[in-house]
């Protein structure tokens, strides 16, 4: 084979083992959550698949990617839902005040409303924050959580992008489902990792880490 050919095959092959990451992620990361009873299964099965899928950027992909996942899953299973756990509390209050919203009329619910619109999407953004934090440091969980309740307003930048990203994956599985259904969250871990880690790349450039 012709040098010209090796190198077209090999980016072939590099594409299909990106694919092939992101679907079997995606898989994994509804199995991870499922196995938790889904409370106690989202937040270790988005760390374990946030750490397979920041090897494929790193080019380093998993050879492994169910026993690695599997593997991270069980390691990090306490600490991850010790750091999550305050993110379900908030979800749960977002559930009951989208509630009370709907049977209010006038100026009441539409202030109600803005303001669970700015607490939701606050809220995304530190779950976009948690995977690789939760990969990078191992902090305290309180030391942990101050970092992640500030980090959407200390990175503004970062925060538009992750936002930005994270709707046009959301708008491109709602036109087309099976990209949602194969690839949507992991594509989503993938790309918002991707930029949370090039922004605490920059924090611990600066601070010396």
């Amino acid at each position: 084979m012709s040098e010209e050919g090796a190198g077209w095959a090999g980016r072939v092959m590099g594409v299909l083992r990106w694919v092939e990451h992101l679907v079997l992620a995606q898989l994994l990361l509804l199995l991870g959550t499922l196995a938790g009873g889904v409370v106690l299964g989202l937040f270790p099965a988005l760390d374990a698949a946030g750490r397979l899928l920041a090897r494929l950027p790193a080019g380093d992909p998993s050879t492994s990617v169910w026993r690695d996942f599997w593997s991270a899953w069980r390691a990090g299973f306490r600490r991850a839902n010790v750091v999550g756990a305050p993110l379900w509390a908030v979800g749960a209050l977002l559930v009951v005040d989208g509630g009370v919203a709907a049977l209010l009329d006038g100026p009441g619910r539409a202030a109600l409303v803005v303001g669970l619109v700015v607490v939701a999407a606050w809220t995304a953004l530190v779950v976009a924050f948690v995977p690789p934090v939760l990969r990078r440091y191992d902090d305290a969980a309180l030391a942990t959580w101050r970092f992640l309740l500030l980090a959407p307003a200390l990175s503004p930048g970062t925060s538009v992008a992750v936002v930005v990203t994270l709707t046009a994956i959301a708008a491109t599985a709602w036109f087309v489902p099976v990209v949602g259904v194969l690839v949507g969250a992991s594509v989503a871990l993938l790309a918002s990792g991707w930029l949370v880690d090039a922004r605490l790349d920059r924090i611990d450039t600066r601070t010396g880490s």
